[in-house]
């Protein structure tokens, strides 16, 4: 079922560039040609006072928040989710939505890692002054095919996969053929975690066109379906990958002889982990949209609201 729920989520990407056609839109800010009579309903009421449908703020996100966005609209606005999954969208790889923050385009977002390259061109624009503060936690997972008899890989064999040491799957224990390693582009969420958490200081092997795909989903049916031969492996991030597009042809590696669950992330016991953040300008005054908002997903009902859509929040 989650896995269905996506491709009605990145149809909201469609709806977004629609939007942004229009011009900007100010939150609070209603359409005078929808105002409210005397005779009309009132509107759904949330849990957040003085946040509704109508000034909730521009909201952005990583494409693995995208549930999280659609949960809190729900929430706070008080409607369905199906309704609620029409309300929002993303602007593209975490490197887009942090520029959307960046350059006037959203006010508050549920977002991971920014890029390295995103961090440069932040520190050099002195008037950006964020408040990033964790909300979740997930973990970088290893895919393979899932007729692959490798179940567990080390740091180090990772390691040597990507730099090219290890070319061979007879080198790790399993069926003799060449490794085809799939990586992703540099502004991608999983991409700035492979580098952060795995790579650390070492440079990776360039990969061929075809196995740095420019979408996440791709990569999963990338390392699925490659050659017919189940030689290849991959990277995301755990929420993706388990509960938002999953594949039955692939399988989740242990790490270091960790299997990645719910249970081993929330724990800590995994041990490539990365949190994930709600950002608001620094500047946001106290009760604006995107502040009440930022409070409310820093609070304990946030926190199970969370759970609901099986994301791991941070233990305080």
């Amino acid at each position: 079922m989650r896995a269905k729920r996506i491709g009605s989520l990145m149809l909201c990407l469609v709806l977004a560039a629609a939007l942004a056609a229009c011009g900007p839109q100010t939150p609070g800010t209603a359409d005078p040609g929808t105002s409210q009579s005397a005779s009309d309903p009132a509107p759904a009421q949330g849990v957040v006072p003085g946040l509704s449908a109508e000034n909730f703020p521009r909201v952005d996100g990583s494409t693995a928040n995208l549930p999280l966005l659609a949960k809190v609209y729900s929430e706070v606005c008080g409607v369905p989710m199906e309704e609620a999954e029409t309300k929002v969208a993303v602007s593209g790889g975490t490197g887009a939505v942090w520029r959307n923050m960046m350059y006037g385009g959203a006010d508050l977002l549920l977002v991971y890692e920014a890029p390295e390259n995103i961090k440069e061109e932040m520190a050099q624009d002195a008037s950006l002054k964020l408040d990033i503060t964790p909300l979740g936690r997930d973990g970088l997972v290893f895919l393979v095919n899932a007729a692959n008899p490798v179940e567990n890989l080390t740091r180090e064999q990772l390691i040597d996969i990507y730099t090219g040491k290890i070319t061979d799957w007879g080198q790790v224990g399993g069926t003799p053929g060449p490794i085809a390693a799939f990586q992703r582009n540099e502004e991608s969420g999983s991409q700035t975690l492979f580098m952060k958490l795995l790579m650390e200081d070492r440079t990776p092997m360039d990969p061929p066109t075809q196995l740095r795909p420019a979408a996440m989903g791709a990569l999963i049916d990338g390392v699925a379906q490659y050659d017919g031969s189940g030689g290849a492996i991959g990277y995301s991030v755990y929420y993706y990958a388990q509960l938002m597009y999953t594949n039955p042809d692939l399988k989740l590696l242990s790490v270091d002889g960790v299997q990645p669950t719910a249970e081993t992330i929330g724990s800590g016991a995994y041990p490539l982990l990365n949190d994930f953040y709600v950002v608001i300008r620094s500047g946001e005054p106290e009760g604006s949209p995107a502040r009440l908002l930022r409070d409310w997903l820093l609070s304990g009902t946030a926190a199970a609201a969370m759970k609901a859509e099986q994301y791991i929040p941070i233990q305080k």
